[in-house]
């Protein structure tokens, strides 16, 4: 759930109250059934809580666990506030192989079972149904993997292990290496106890993620961290999980502007601009991707140069692009992308009308989505194109998948490309659409609907917006908020 949110701003005090608060073990009964909670924060801003519980059960003959969750996010875009859940289930056997289980998100509902050494998952998104089968080795974990053998074997200094688990919000196979460091004094919200430090490096979607737990000598984690976005855990009470959450405290839009020294007159007319981006910790070199619009080189192991070019039919961009030719992703539906469902297919021959040229139907087709999406929303999450186009709201991802399912419905392969744009001397994070056209692939943006795409924008990553992998895409954006610099060195 911390890919649909940002680092926050201002620090809110954390109030000290008695030490209770923080329970040393989760609740049990005597039925084996527990539950614990957490307060979650990004960065200094408090956004919502976490609830899980585990009961035993009988099914079909067979002594099973279920385990549920509810997490709970809270924040603001451009002052809307924005409420996102993510719930979940999974059925394990007492050794804690996983069986079978259900993850809902604000756009997809999954549902899977493991049959022999294969994951079966049905993705579900208005209406639509997909169906994929994954190789699940026996020694994959469910949602609560690493936990749970923490709680089998607590960690001692020094030790290393390596977990992998199904992760709840993108439902794809994650791995976690955890390397126990030493006792340590940790602040949690209420006091401050000598917890075990364990490094953690989790592998999600072919992006690697560090993070750190710390817990008892029981194993019990409670407090963990993260880079991707620097999302915190603090296990603690119910009463104090569900206290209120401060208004305005971390906005999604005002947050993550980058601010540039110096303004890029008309941003939406450039055909070449040239920019410095630094990034703290991490090569960009590493992160932006080359592409037909967009030339990436490295200056030094925090800097690279980016040069991005204004692409059309008949005039390239990057000399040094690499073959991105379709995939059959990016011409067939999926569950984000109803390119096939009969509403989509008859609002892209609407809006084509006789167009017959490959370019001049992409044009159509990003004004259309322009006029069809009339409330410029922030409360949606990640609406599927079906949703957006029924609903007429939306942000710049509703913007970008319907425009996508309109165009794969006119025969032309289209996929989103995630990055910042300029807007009023500052970079926003944007996603935006981008169709294969005379052999190279071009931007449209129909948040603007200005004919195309410009040197304006700088491209993080690419997208098909398979189900499996729409929600996993938004990883490098979320690795790299709050720690961007952007100079530009020039402009054409």
């Amino acid at each position: 759930m911390a890919l649909c949110l940002v680092i926050g701003c201002a620090r809110q005090d954390r109030a000290e109250t008695d030490a209770d608060a923080v329970p040393r073990d989760p609740p049990q009964t005597a039925t084996g059934t527990r539950e614990f909670w957490e307060s979650l924060w990004v960065g200094n801003a408090r956004v919502g809580y976490g609830q899980t519980s585990i009961r035993p059960i009988e099914e079909d003959g067979r002594s099973l666990m279920r385990i549920e969750g509810l997490t709970r996010l809270t924040t603001h875009r451009d002052g809307a506030a924005v409420t996102i859940e993510l719930g979940f289930w999974c059925l394990e056997t007492p050794e804690g192989r996983l069986v079978a289980f259900e993850s809902t998100t604000p756009a997809m509902r999954f549902r899977g079972q493991v049959v022999g050494e294969q994951l079966h998952v049905t993705a579900t998104s208005a209406g639509r149904t997909e169906q994929t089968i994954r190789t699940w080795p026996r020694d994959h974990r469910g949602f609560l993997g690493p936990q749970q053998v923490l709680w089998e074997s607590p960690m001692q200094p020094g030790q290393r292990r390596t977990v992998w688990f199904l992760d709840p919000s993108t439902c794809q196979a994650a791995s976690i290496e955890l390397v126990a460091r030493q006792y340590e004094p940790v602040p949690l919200l209420h006091q401050t106890r000598t917890l075990l430090r364990i490094d953690t490096t989790m592998t999600l979607a072919g992006q690697v993620l560090a993070g750190a737990m710390w817990t008892d000598a029981s194993g019990e984690v409670l407090k963990t961290w993260t880079d991707l976005l620097d999302t915190q855990s603090y296990r603690t009470t119910r009463a104090e999980a569900l206290g209120g959450i401060a208004s305005g405290e971390l906005d999604l839009i005002r947050s993550i502007a980058i601010p540039v020294a110096h303004a890029l007159p008309r941003p939406h007319e450039t055909r070449r601009v040239r920019y410095h981006v630094r990034l703290e910790g991490a090569n960009p070199a590493e992160v932006f991707v080359s592409s037909s619009s967009q030339h990436v080189r490295p200056i030094d192991p925090h800097t690279a140069e980016i040069t991005v070019y204004a692409i059309r039919p008949g005039v390239r961009g990057n000399p040094a692009a690499p073959d991105a030719s379709p995939t059959e992703a990016d011409r067939t539906p999926s569950s984000l992308v109803e390119s096939d469902d009969p509403k989509i297919t008859a609002a892209a021959q609407k809006a084509a009308g006789r167009a017959t040229d490959p370019w001049q139907t992409a044009l159509a087709l990003e004004r259309f989505v322009y006029e069809a999406i009339a409330d410029k929303s922030y409360t949606q999450a990640f609406d599927s194109a079906a949703a957006a186009l029924a609903n007429a709201r939306g942000d710049c991802t509703e913007h970008a998948v319907l425009l996508a399912a309109l165009a794969r419905a006119k025969g032309l392969p289209a996929r989103a490309a995630i990055g910042l744009v300029y807007v009023e001397q500052k970079f926003l994070y944007h996603m935006w659409t981008e169709v294969y056209l005379a052999g190279q692939w071009v931007g449209l943006d129909a948040t603007r609907a200005r004919q195309g795409t410009s040197g304006a924008y700088l491209t993080l990553a690419h997208t098909s917006l398979e189900t499996a992998s729409a929600y996993a895409s938004l990883l490098p954006v979320a690795r790299v908020a709050g720690k961007l610099a952007i100079d530009i060195v020039e402009a054409e």
